[in-house]
């Protein structure tokens, strides 16, 4: 089982220190990687509920039902840059492949993750020029062979896919965790 902890710093240019947790391999090859995104600064509550998810994501992969994990911390949220500026891309195309997959499954990422518009200025009346995406304080993602094929939380075929039921797929449906 592996371990790979990605931290962003700071605020929507964040810089990304990597660092990686190892445990000797096991023969099991893996499956799916899990990824859990935390928002970098969050509040004592939501960082106690991200401590939680955690905690069990890292137990489910000692013990061997979750074969790679992956912690990335995001920003609360992103501005999309106008067009010509490549700053930011990350999160911004990150957000792009969960719309996309979210929309093959007939599913949203709306109430958790939010977009709107933002104005030019602070005071500005103008027109928007930016899109600003909100990211939810901890989201859980499956990838099998790369492609994205689980994403906690969203709504599919009118129920709340939250992220404590993306642990509970994992824990009692181990290889079956996928929603889209």
């Amino acid at each position: 089982m592996a371990t790979n902890v990605v931290n962003e710093r700071g605020g929507e240019q964040a810089e990304t220190d990597r660092t990686t947790e190892s445990e000797p391999e096991t023969a099991v090859e893996a499956d799916y990687t899990v990824t859990l995104h935390l928002r970098a600064s969050a509040p004592a509550a939501a960082t106690r509920r991200q401590r939680t998810v955690l905690d069990r994501l890292r137990s489910l992969a000692s013990d061997g039902v979750v074969p790679e994990l992956r912690v990335e911390r995001w920003s609360s949220k992103v501005t999309v840059p106008s067009e010509g500026d490549e700053s930011g891309q990350g999160p911004v195309e990150l957000y792009a492949e969960f719309e996309t997959a979210a929309e093959r499954a007939n599913a949203r990422l709306e109430p958790f993750f939010e977009t709107r518009e933002a104005v030019g200025g602070l005071l500005s009346a103008g027109p928007p020029t930016d899109r600003v995406i909100v990211f939810p304080v901890v989201c859980l993602t499956v990838r099998r062979d790369g492609d994205l094929t689980g994403l906690y939380p969203c709504w599919k075929d009118g129920d709340h896919h939250s992220v404590e039921d993306g642990l509970e797929a994992l824990a009692t449906e181990p290889g079956d965790p996928e929603n889209l």
